[in-house]
């Protein structure tokens, strides 16, 4: 019996998410960073590394025992066969990266969110990726989440009853974490968003000083529609990432709530009970804590693009059209905020 080639993996990005977070955390830890995801994974060889800086791509070579650092991700497609390509470097670098994977033929693109740094710029990478024959894998993390996914599966039974609305507070802005709030609400609810508005901020411009763009946390509101037709609200409320970084999000149904707090790490459901005291009025019980699986994303995201590459499975959780239909909410954002606040629908945005 013959032994399948491992799947040839090569990451572009040797910052946090790419290579350095795992170097202090424990051996049986859940990996936190693509290299540790994919040199773990037994069905996967990575092979190359890369990043602008050369100290650092050596650095990270040698760490995780990989044979080849480059600082020119076109030098390593056209010396590497590589079958799947990390792109976990700036936003801005993104067709840099992108263009020498397709053209060496690359069958797997697995892409740090957002998809790029412009709505035009996310637009030509679908559309490049797709002529080329390629697949995406858009690392919005929390769609691996295992207990998300059961979420999921909760509200799509009708656990939940019909979701009224869904509210998130976020900082560091609309496009770096509200993008991911809005992928998740589309996730959980089995819905996409249709159009969106700015509801204008409370925050003084200071809040975006992190930002070289001036990114703000925006509030907005953005509306989906899921597969029966049925509209969903979420509203988003920014907060000052100067003070602490935020990242919540409470889907509110008729029967149920559903409740993510510190980004992730806590977990409620939360069902309706008979008021004890005042007859006639229905209130949320005690909520019940979730086990959260968070952590475990990485890994599960790692092995979906293996066997997607492998030709195992031919859908993902995420993939670049998703990702796109979620930068489409942020422009419709950026647009309403800098008018007058008016809804702007999503497909009149040119997709």
């Amino acid at each position: 019996m013959n032994t399948p080639e491992r799947i040839r993996v090569a990451i572009i990005g040797c910052g946090m998410i790419g290579t350095e977070w795992d170097r202090t955390t424990p051996d049986d830890a859940p990996p936190l960073t693509h290299a540790r995801a994919f040199s773990e994974h037994a069905n996967a060889q990575l092979v190359a590394l890369c990043d602008s800086d050369g100290v650092r791509a050596r650095s990270a070579a040698q760490y995780w025992q990989v044979a080849h650092a480059y600082t020119n991700p076109r030098q390593l497609f056209t010396e590497q066969n590589i079958d799947v390509a990390v792109v976990a470097a700036s936003s801005e670098s993104r067709w840099a990266i992108i263009e020498p994977a397709l053209a060496a033929g690359v069958k797997v693109l697995v892409i740090e969110k957002p998809l790029a740094t412009t709505l035009e710029e996310s637009r030509r990478l679908v559309a490049e990726i797709d002529a080329a024959g390629a697949r995406s894998v858009v690392n919005y993390s929390r769609n691996w989440d295992l207990s998300i996914r059961e979420i999921k599966d909760k509200i799509a039974a009708g656990a939940m009853g019909k979701v009224q609305r869904v509210v998130a507070t976020y900082g560091k802005g609309i496009c770096n974490n509200a993008s991911h709030l809005i992928d998740l609400t589309g996730f959980l609810c089995g819905s996409r968003p249709v159009r969106a508005r700015s509801l204008g901020s409370p925050l003084d411009v200071g809040e975006a000083d992190w930002s070289t763009k001036d990114e703000r946390a925006w509030d907005a509101q953005v509306e989906f529609i899921d597969s029966a037709g049925t509209s969903i609200n979420l509203t988003l409320l920014g907060t000052d990432q100067r003070a602490f970084t935020c990242f919540e999000l409470r889907v509110i149904g008729q029967k149920s709530i559903f409740d993510l707090s510190m980004g992730g790490r806590c977990l409620n459901w939360t069902e309706m009970q008979y008021d004890p005291n005042f007859k006639g009025y229905v209130i949320p019980a005690p909520p019940v804590a979730l086990a959260p699986r968070y952590l475990e994303a990485m890994q599960k995201m790692a092995d979906e693009a293996v066997r997607l590459a492998a030709g195992d499975i031919n859908t993902v959780s995420c993939d670049a059209h998703t990702a796109l239909r979620t930068a489409l909410a942020v422009e419709a954002i950026k647009l309403s905020a800098n008018g007058d606040g008016r809804w702007v629908t999503l497909d009149t945005l040119n997709i």
